[in-house]
């Protein structure tokens, strides 16, 4: 594939179609993103936001993949169609361009499949590309704006496209700058050569072209920019292996990929000098982050060479602040058992996540009404002298069935164990602090459990995404990214009404079993990762399985803006991950393997020869 083919066209061809309404001034543009094609139809009257937008095109049409419609209703406002089906109705014109412009980058990205999509900004300088992944609200956008204010050729604010050569490629929308950062971006002197336009909070800001917008570039570095109000300046260099998991996260299109990206997202990460960027003003940037770009992409700096010459631009100085000893806070009772001998336990392990929790046993006691006299809600604090040890505590007061369990006895996977310990139910759902369940589908679960009483299965149901329509009904047993297992969907699950169906594995945000049936975590587990596909095997050697139990439906928080408060290594993971793998007689080669690719021969042999030493294996 060559890079022209994999860059994103301009739109130039229009072609006038006639709306059903009868409208004869409507419009058609035509979009391509590596291959994928998108056509835009789109009454006349609003021609000049989606210029705006959408400020490149497409000289020769072609075929579409999909198509997004927009039409003009009869009280004046606006309806969204992709491929058909209505997205939006009822929209004002200023809320039309944010639509318009998720709805048509959706569409470009969805089934893409010759190129991995990552959510990143990007700029150009010198020939190179320079990517800023990051996840939403952490401020990529108003980053990119900057940069081009300095003199950075502007590539995307939100798309950037990884060739299989190692090139990018970015989505030339206009840059969209939510409300929190207008202010700041019109400072910019960026701000009064290019079109701009306020549509309802979002700012627009279409900058000027750069030259051959089709070509992709090497890539020269990855910044992963994170702005938080009032931070001092940090920038600290990343090793591949952080650089990889950051990468990971930023995938979105990882499905249609066989490695789920991996081979790709390993090649950038060791081959590319990375370094992770907070601030808290773009005054802090000022002749310090465009210098080191610049300089790096010129110099083209090996990882060590980035390292030292960032040494000196953190505004707290190149060494890391002694942290102060963690305050620690009274350590509460536990709530008394009831006398009350419920039928079904749902549990929780937290640490620091009161926000979570709250909104997790609130969630069930709202929408769950029906199950409420049957159920018993047991959260298991593990860090019961934290700040949120109190306010955990308090909520007992609220909510009549609720338990409140301090125990930091162990740290990690396996606390998940108290709540099967603590639980007095004959059945158990156990799920994160940061968990929603869709309505009806508990009381469905009991119904389950009153039909199968004796079972030994291992449950499960598909996880719902934020946009309230994809599902993954389990994890296919493949490595990627440091984790045994990757987001699938079966298509049976899809219909809630489906039958029960076997899976190999799921991830454990949400499960469900019998409480005798529980079997355990080894006990030599320690910190975070390992459980999938170990528990599901350790049910199967049992004479179990792992089902997928369609109507269970269930969501889970992914995104921690503020951080984990906890410590999560790749050693314990490793290390978890052998003790596993060893305890059920499965192979352990595999997992070598895949942390030397992913990690490197060197760090990866450092960290199993501690651990083989340390389990004398």
């Amino acid at each position: 594939m060559s890079p022209a083919s994999s860059a994103l066209k301009s739109v130039a061809g229009r072609k006038k179609s006639r709306a059903r309404s009868g409208d004869s001034n409507r419009l058609t543009v035509y979009l391509a993103l590596s291959g994928q094609h998108v056509a835009l139809h789109f009454p006349g009257e609003i021609e000049s936001d989606v210029r705006l937008l959408l400020p490149r095109g497409l000289a020769t049409p072609a075929a579409p993949h999909s198509s997004v419609t927009i039409d003009k209703q009869i009280s004046g406002d606006f309806a969204i169609r992709k491929n058909g089906e209505t997205v939006a109705s009822n929209l004002a014109r200023a809320q039309l361009p944010i639509w318009l412009a998720e709805e048509v980058t959706e569409a470009l990205i969805t089934d893409q499949e010759d190129a991995l999509v990552l959510h990143a900004a990007a700029v150009g300088w010198n020939g190179r590309a320079i990517v800023l992944p990051a996840l939403s609200g952490a401020g990529k956008s108003s980053l990119a704006a900057w940069l081009v204010d300095k003199g950075f050729d502007y590539l995307s604010d939100e798309i950037a496209l990884l060739t299989t050569d190692g090139g990018i490629t970015g989505f030339r929308r206009a840059i969209v700058i939510k409300n929190g950062a207008a202010d700041a971006v019109r400072g910019l002197s960026l701000f009064d050569d290019v079109p701009v336009a306020q549509f309802g909070e979002h700012l627009f800001l279409a900058p000027a072209e750069t030259h051959h917008p089709e070509s992709a570039r090497p890539c020269g570095m990855l910044v992963f920019p994170q702005f938080r109000a009032g931070a001092d300046l940090r920038m600290r260099t990343l090793t591949a292996a952080d650089a990889g998991l950051r990468l990971v996260e930023c995938n979105l299109n990882a499905r249609n990929h066989p490695d789920g990206g991996f081979a790709e997202i390993s090649k950038i990460a060791r081959g590319v000098p990375a370094i992770s960027l907070e601030y808290g003003s773009f005054d802090q940037l000022e002749e310090t982050l465009d210098a080191v770009l610049r300089i790096g992409i010129e110099k083209q700096f090996t990882a060590t060479e980035l390292r030292r010459f960032t040494a000196g631009f953190s505004s707290a100085g190149p060494a890391q602040p002694v942290p102060a000893p963690a305050k620690t806070y009274p350590v509460q009772p536990a709530t008394p058992r009831k006398e009350h001998t419920p039928k079904l336990t749902i549990g929780m392990a937290t640490y620091d996540d009161y926000d979570g929790v709250y909104f997790s046993i609130q969630a069930l006691r709202l929408y769950h009404p029906e199950i409420l006299e049957d159920i018993e809600l047991v959260v298991i604090d593990n860090r019961p002298d934290g700040p949120s040890a109190e306010a955990l505590k308090q909520l007992e007061g609220a909510a009549p069935n609720y338990r409140y369990v301090p125990n930091n006895t162990r740290r990690g996977t396996t606390v998940k164990d108290f709540v099967f310990e603590e639980g007095a139910g004959e059945f158990v759902l156990c799920m994160d602090s940061h968990v929603f369940v869709v309505p009806g589908a508990l009381k469905r679960l009991l119904d389950y459990f009153e039909t199968n009483r004796q079972t030994v299965d291992l449950l499960h149901g598909p996880l719902i995404y934020d946009d309230l329509k994809r599902l993954s009904t389990h994890f296919s047993p493949v490595w990627r990214g440091g984790m045994f297992g990757i987001w699938d969907c079966d298509r049976r699950g899809e219909d809630a009404e489906a039958p029960p169906f076997e899976i190999p594995m799921q991830g454990m945000g949400l499960f469900a079993c019998r409480r005798e049936a529980w079997p355990g975590f080894n006990p030599r587990f320690r910190g975070f990762g390992g459980e999938e596909g170990y528990i599901h095997e350790k049910f199967r050697q049992r004479g179990g399985k792992a089902l997928c139990l369609p109507f269970l439906r269930w969501m889970h928080r992914f995104n921690r803006p503020l951080g984990i408060p906890y410590l999560n290594t790749w050693e314990d993971r490793i290390r978890n991950y052998m003790i596993g793998f060893g305890e059920l007689g499965l192979d352990t080669g595999q997992i070598e393997e895949h942390f030397k690719e992913f990690l490197g021969e060197e760090t990866a042999q450092r960290i199993l020869t501690h651990v083989r030493e340390e389990l004398e294996i």
